[in-house]
């Protein structure tokens, strides 16, 4: 599940063009849909799309929507459907059921939630030399019901944050 449960993709091949050239007044599904026949774009697309739409209702600053209202977009394409099926796992068709896959695995959840922490926190990409400090903010929040304040404290509490 990709980021979300520290599964990233690999790099975009080259020469793969934006989603915005492929067609316009298409719902976000029917652009990723014909995004997909492109082989160089199905392998990584197949996995990463189903997350992507259990999260359509989020706009980019994070506000619930139900309505796509992209420029252009005929009414009847701009419903949002959140529906999805992770690649090789569970179905789910509202958010509360991509939060429920997402809840029943905690760990690589807080594995990939430090990383992204640690990203902004420090300013820059969690890298190799990160592991270890990744791997004691894991372990603590663990041991703190994988609590988000965990994760926080133990990232504020490091050399790494203190040194920054």
């Amino acid at each position: 599940m990709l980021k979300l449960l520290d599964d990233p993709p690999p790099p975009a091949p080259a020469n793969v063009p934006e989603l915005k050239r492929i067609a316009t007044g298409l719902s976000a599904r029917e652009r990723l849909r014909l995004h997909q026949e492109q082989p160089q774009c199905a392998q990584c697309h197949r996995k990463i799309d189903p997350v992507g739409f259990g999260l359509e209702n989020f706009d980019a600053v994070g506000r619930w929507r139900e309505i796509d209202d992209r420029a252009g977009l005929p009414a009847e394409k701009a419903a949002i459907d959140p529906a999805g099926q992770i690649w090789g796992g569970p179905s789910f068709t509202t958010i509360e059921d991509l939060k429920a896959i997402v809840a029943a695995k905690p760990e690589p959840f807080a594995r990939g939630f430090s990383k992204a922490l640690i990203a902004y926190a420090l300013g820059r990409p969690s890298s190799f030399a990160d592991e270890q400090l990744v791997a004691d903010m894991v372990s603590k929040s663990a041991a703190d019901g994988y609590s988000i304040r965990s994760i926080v404290q133990s990232l504020v509490a490091s050399r790494a944050f203190q040194t920054k």
